[in-house]
């Protein structure tokens, strides 16, 4: 066999192997591609770490200022922060300076609407642990749950 015809052979790919790799591309862009395109999965637990951290931050304040009153509203499609019940007073978010609150995304909704507040060392209001539901109608999407403790006020998953 002659050098030539020995880097001619070398050269580049056989039929079989670039069948192969565009069978795996066509399997992986079939399988992963839908993950990266849906967002409602993203939102919903970007929502659901946002909602979370609303209520931890108003528990914080409340003990950090020694506030008796320090309120949290939920409601079906937010969460929010307030010095007052009606929510006219909102609690300013550290670093944008807005409202500190947590808007739901479309598919996405909050059980049970509740406002209480949190006494200057943490508790809330409430007489029984509560459980505040996230429900998604995204495809593909699971609700998820957080907990807020009745004697500590502290907010949690399972």
């Amino acid at each position: 066999m002659s050098r030539a015809s020995t880097l001619n052979r070398l050269a580049g790919f056989t039929l079989v192997e670039l069948i192969v790799t565009m069978v795996i591309v066509g399997v992986l862009a079939a399988v992963v591609m839908p993950r990266f395109m849906g967002r409602e999965g993203f939102e919903s637990r970007g929502f659901f770490d946002q909602a979370q951290s609303v209520v931890r931050y108003a528990q914080k304040t409340a003990i950090a200022q020694h506030r008796n009153a320090l309120f949290v509203v939920i409601t079906a499609s937010n969460v929010s922060a307030c010095y007052d019940a009606a929510c006219t007073l909102p609690v300013i978010h550290p670093s944008t300076g807005a409202a500190l609150t947590a808007t739901a995304p479309t598919p996405v909704s909050m059980a049970p609407a509740l406002t209480f507040s949190y006494n200057a060392l943490g508790q809330p209001s409430f007489a029984v642990d509560q459980t505040i539901t996230l429900t998604t109608t995204s495809p593909g999407d699971v609700n998820r749950i957080f907990n807020i403790a009745r004697e500590t006020g502290y907010v949690s998953h399972p």
